[in-house]
């Protein structure tokens, strides 16, 4: 399945070289938004996430291609360590996501 997001962006990933646990983190892009995810069995979770132009809608294409693909493999999509609680409102309130642990989300889709 091609997916193409409201922006027609790319998702981009290559090696994140300073892997330090069991996990195998990937580095990721699209468009202005870059940061750090990892696939899993049952879950795509990502660690971090920037947009170095807030606002221009770039994180909604990165929800987009982590959602569909979330869907499309039936496994979860989580959002780990989220620092800025208004970010994990705005996953919780407007993004249909669910809180656990301290300062992760998930979403599940199937």
């Amino acid at each position: 399945m091609l997916l193409t997001t409201q922006h027609s962006l790319d998702f981009e990933v290559a090696p994140y070289e300073n892997n330090i646990d069991t996990v195998e983190w990937l580095r990721f892009r699209v468009g202005t938004c870059y940061g750090l995810w990892a696939s899993l069995p049952s879950s795509y979770d990502i660690l971090a996430i920037d947009n170095k132009k807030p606002h221009n809608g770039h994180f909604n294409d990165v929800m987009e291609w982590f959602e569909n693909s979330a869907k499309r493999d039936n496994k979860q999509l989580r959002i780990l360590e989220i620092m800025n609680d208004r970010f994990r409102d705005h996953l919780i309130n407007k993004r249909g996501f669910v809180a656990f642990g301290l300062n992760n989300v998930y979403k599940q889709f199937n």
